[in-house]
């Protein structure tokens, strides 16, 4: 099976002492094609990392491919932010009817071809996704996320970032996605790792946000807790010795301020498992946690 030919693969690697990603890639892709060619469960829409499920958001190996071959319309916009601009990512589902609308929070690694892959997929689900790239101008000679040449310079860029700053471009990207033709007055944010904790405390700074949704990331403390009003959604790996902790402490303290906190935690399963679907139950708590976000956003936005 592939996923087993990967993990080997893995083991392999980490007794030879590997350290090249590149190489795990190489792997890893092999062992997607493999399955293809094989004609077995990675051809079919549920195993291979070379294909994608067409009910889950894109894998690490898919996502480029995703975004190249999506039907649904797209566009990058420039929204007006002091005298400055946000490069803004906006994925529209398919027909011409109003939707309502989900300010996608970028991963540590910022708006890459992933986290604007998984604003194709929220599209394809029947919502407005409306993707800032929160580094506009703080890049290179005053560029955007594409000017940095490798992603270890992103990740130094947004840990420069004010949270304040952040929640400025978040909010500026939801007001104007709420303005577009299509857009119903309902919305939400969905985030990943960094942007999961900012899922979480925008919901703090923006009282009228109907949900939030959390993939990992560092759960608020109660201060900011006591303030949001929104239904709250989170969905962790269990094996997320940093992040688990928090979360356990805000899953009692909004039991305790009646507030609604659903809170999902998948065994065996690492932070980045929507991502990385090698490791450990990754893929298990994928196809389970996406799913439940969707019909939680369903749930509050419809």
């Amino acid at each position: 099976m592939p996923a087993e030919l990967v993990k080997r693969n893995i083991r392999r690697m980490r007794m030879l002492g590997f350290a090249s990603f590149a190489a795990l890639i190489a792997l890893s892709v092999d062992a997607g094609v493999a399955a293809q060619e094989r004609g077995g469960r990675g051809a079919g829409g549920g195993g291979g990392l070379a294909n994608k499920n067409p009910d889950l958001p894109a894998g690490a190996f898919t996502a480029s491919s995703t975004l190249a071959h999506t039907t649904l319309k797209h566009e990058w916009v420039d929204i007006p932010l002091a005298g400055r601009s946000l490069h803004t990512w906006i994925a529209y589902p398919a027909g011409a009817g109003n939707a309502p609308v989900v300010v996608v929070m970028t991963h540590e690694a910022g708006l890459d071809d992933w986290m604007r892959a998984v604003a194709d997929q929220l599209a394809l689900q029947g919502f407005i996704a409306v993707a800032p790239d929160i580094l506009s101008g703080r890049g290179p000679r005053g560029g955007h996320f594409e000017s940095f040449r490798f992603p270890a310079d992103v990740i130094h860029a947004m840990e420069k970032l004010p949270q304040d700053e952040a929640v400025r471009r978040y909010k500026a990207a939801l007001e104007y996605g709420l303005k577009l033709s299509r857009a119903r007055p309902k919305s939400a944010a969905l985030g990943i790792g960094m942007g999961g904790a900012d899922s979480l405390r925008f919901a703090a700074e923006v009282p009228s946000l109907d949900a939030a949704v959390a993939f990992y990331g560092v759960a608020p403390d109660e201060r900011v807790l006591a303030r949001i009003k929104a239904p709250l959604a989170g969905f962790y790996g269990e094996d997320d010795p940093r992040v688990m902790p928090t979360v356990r402490t805000a899953e009692a303290t909004t039991k305790r301020l009646g507030k609604t906190y659903e809170v999902h935690v998948y065994p065996g399963a690492t932070q980045s498992f929507l991502r990385a679907t090698v490791e450990g139950q990754n893929s298990a708590a994928a196809a389970a946690a996406w799913p439940a976000a969707i019909n939680f956003l369903r749930q509050h936005l419809n």
